[in-house]
């Protein structure tokens, strides 16, 4: 297994002597960028609001990314979406990935097993993104659709992902952007978040109750690639009912922890 380096988020400002960044190309890729928190279509005012990008310009853009298949126009309303090739970039992504190729049936195995939503996730500055979901019955379209961008320390996943970060660079994301609840039992205090995450790497795995979505526990564990660098996080959720914490230290822990040896070794 290769090692996998996270890429910048998108907001990230280049150098300003970075001789091959083509400036462009970003404020093009704003754009596309806008509709991640879009629960609608956009129009071009929101689409100029949301990038920083003059009216024109925005037009411009949009427009290019219409013609190649990137936004869809409603002809009526003459409101933007995201348009197929979108998804047809995530599969290339995905059909080409070698930790994906070698996980996928492990974690299906894994699915089969415990017959609950298993997940892979990578950091990407102080998020995380999930690249396979394999749900279970009770969840929901959107807890099923790989691609979903969340901030790290508010999961299982997350939270073991940033375990690799040391404490100042955890400290400082969380007062730079402070969290906020999802649930009356999200913890959102920063020096408590640190605690939480800072038992994890001396548990080698995290658990969470009611973090952001009520009645759902999660568990995590790294995944490692031969030299024993972490690339990923997998996880379990499982309605809180079923799977008190006790059940699931007990039963779904050791079952990631094989999982993870598993891939590893593949």
């Amino acid at each position: 297994m290769t090692t996998r380096t996270a890429s910048p988020t998108n907001t990230a400002t280049p150098d300003a002597d970075d001789p091959l960044f083509v400036a462009s190309l970003e404020k093009g890729m704003r754009v596309l960028d806008a509709f991640r928190d879009a629960t609608d279509s956009l129009g071009l005012t929101d689409i100029a609001t949301l990038t920083g990008l003059g009216k024109s310009a925005a037009q411009r853009f949009v427009h290019t990314w219409e013609r190649l298949g990137y936004l869809a126009k409603d002809p009526v309303s003459r409101r933007y979406r995201l348009g197929p090739r979108v998804v047809e970039l995530g599969y290339f992504f995905l059909r080409n990935d070698r930790l994906v190729s070698m996980a996928a049936p492990h974690l299906v195995a894994l699915r089969d097993r415990c017959g609950l939503a298993v997940h892979m996730s990578v950091l990407v500055a102080t998020d995380m993104i999930y690249l396979l979901r394999l749900p279970s019955r009770q969840l929901t379209l959107a807890e099923m659709l790989p691609g979903r961008r969340m901030r790290a320390w508010c999961n299982s996943g997350g939270r073991m992902l940033l375990t690799q970060q040391d404490d100042d660079a955890i400290l400082q994301a969380l007062h730079q952007a402070p969290p906020r609840a999802f649930t009356p039992r999200t913890v959102t205090d920063p020096a408590a978040l640190l605690g939480l995450i800072r038992q994890a790497r001396d548990d080698g795995y995290a658990l969470t109750e009611d973090q952001v979505l009520q009645n759902q526990v999660g568990a995590a564990v790294l995944l490692r690639d031969a030299r024993d660098v972490p690339l990923a996080a997998i996880s379990v959720s499982a309605p809180r009912h079923d799977y008190p914490g006790d059940r699931l230290l007990r039963d779904i822990v050791p079952q990631l922890f094989r999982t993870a040896h598993a891939i590893q070794h593949a």
